[in-house]
């Protein structure tokens, strides 16, 4: 809450035409909209949309769903409410294994498609499931909040909390992005590069550290890597947050996951003050994990329930490091439990100790928070736009080249 500032900056080459600084009050629990005027013209563009449609039944439903179930699983929900739920395959494993994902909206501008992203807008989130594959709670987990979040969407009063998060953006699930690992029960891809054990797509993004030329790719980066950089390119400055689920603690953890000395020691990102008060919100929704300061081997290293990524232990390559300063997306880990692969009986339990933090993160970043819409009217080219979040720890600096009326979001 408070009074937030941003400059908006429109350029052509390296010379400022214009700008204005823009401030509005923002309530908890509210988005407030900015809008900043640029003599340019908007064009629209036209949209494919998948034609997806299966008819088999859910599994049952407190089980490991296989990857076909998955596949099956995506259509399903399309096929119960196609406005509203729309499936979309990003790309495939290194085994040939589909990376499906399942939109939820109420906005038909919302869905992405192969060559046209959504709506920059109205804000969304994504859910990263699978990246260890045999850490599946979170895969499992995104299957039934899908399940709830397409039976309510477009369906005024069924749920009202999903009502207003729904009204309030867009979610976007990738429930395993690594399915070849969760087939053969291992923490790599099906790429066996190292004693049968795959690649760790948490360690095969480019590093700001450990390469020169970040974010240009390395040449080493897996089919997996390169199909959720092109989705999340796809979703462009819609997509403010996203949040990748593990198992083998209990914590959220926030960036930068690696630093310079590759020993333990603090390294925050420059939005340190966003991020935590965006990652407490999941926290805080379950007493297991906000009263967690690490056990066993980590004890006293967490703080209720969070820790900064280097300073647990440091790792270079990952997924939070290399979106959050790329894409400039809000970008989380969240270690759900202690075990990697919990007992298919435990499943109820860990739904419902869960269950309310993924909604309550949602609501954190979709709900809440502050909109600048930069509009371009008819009459002119193509510009490049500058928008500047001048409350500092706040939220990044955005740059875009646009011709029609763009969005940029802090979920302030």
């Amino acid at each position: 809450a408070g009074e937030y500032s941003v400059r908006v900056e429109w350029k052509g080459g390296a010379q400022v035409f214009g700008q204005n600084a823009v401030s509005g009050e923002v309530s908890p629990d509210q988005r407030t909209l900015l809008r900043v005027e640029v003599p340019v013209a908007r064009e629209a563009a036209e949209r494919d949309k998948p034609d997806l449609s299966r008819k088999e039944s859910l599994p049952e439903r407190w089980t490991w769903w296989s990857n076909d179930q998955l596949g099956e699983f995506v259509h399903k929900m399309q096929e119960s409410n196609p406005e509203h739920c729309k499936a979309f395959n990003i790309g495939k494993s290194f085994r040939g294994n589909d990376i499906w994902t399942l939109t939820v909206s109420t906005r038909p501008d919302a869905f992405p498609s192969a060559n046209t992203p959504p709506s920059s807008l109205a804000p969304s989130f994504l859910y990263v499931g699978g990246v260890h594959g045999n850490e599946p709670l979170g895969r499992q987990l995104m299957f039934y909040m899908a399940e709830e979040l397409c039976a309510a969407a477009g369906r005024q009063g069924v749920d009202p909390e999903i009502d207003r998060i729904l009204a309030g953006g867009t979610v976007h699930l990738l429930f395993s992005m690594n399915p070849d690992g969760f087939e053969m029960n291992r923490r790599g891809n099906g790429h066996d590069v190292a004693e049968g054990k795959g690649v760790d797509l948490n360690r095969n993004f480019p590093d700001p550290i450990k390469w020169s030329k970040f974010p240009q790719l390395t040449g080493n980066e897996e089919p997996e890597t390169l199909a959720l950089m092109k989705y999340i390119d796809l979703l462009g400055d819609s997509l403010i947050g996203a949040t990748h689920l593990h198992g083998g603690a209990e914590v959220m953890v926030i960036p930068f996951d690696g630093n310079k000395s590759g020993k333990r020691a603090p390294n925050p990102t420059p939005d340190d003050k966003l991020i935590r008060y965006l990652g407490r919100r999941y926290v805080d929704a379950q007493p297991e994990m906000a009263t967690n300061n690490g056990r066993g081997v980590d004890a006293g290293l967490f703080q209720n329930g969070m820790v900064q990524g280097s300073n647990w232990y440091p790792l270079w390559g990952g997924l939070q490091d290399f979106f959050y300063l790329k894409n400039q997306v809000y970008f989380t880990t969240i270690e759900m439990s202690d075990e990697k692969w919990p007992d298919a009986s435990e499943l109820p339990k860990w739904w419902k100790q869960h269950r309310p933090s993924m909604y309550e993160l949602l609501k954190a970043y979709l709900c809440q928070g502050l909109t600048v819409q930069v509009d371009f009217p008819d009459g002119a080219k193509e510009e490049q736009v500058v928008v500047t979040m001048l409350n500092k720890g706040m939220g990044s600096q955005v740059r875009f080249k646009t011709s029609s009326t763009h969005g940029v979001h802090y979920p302030v």
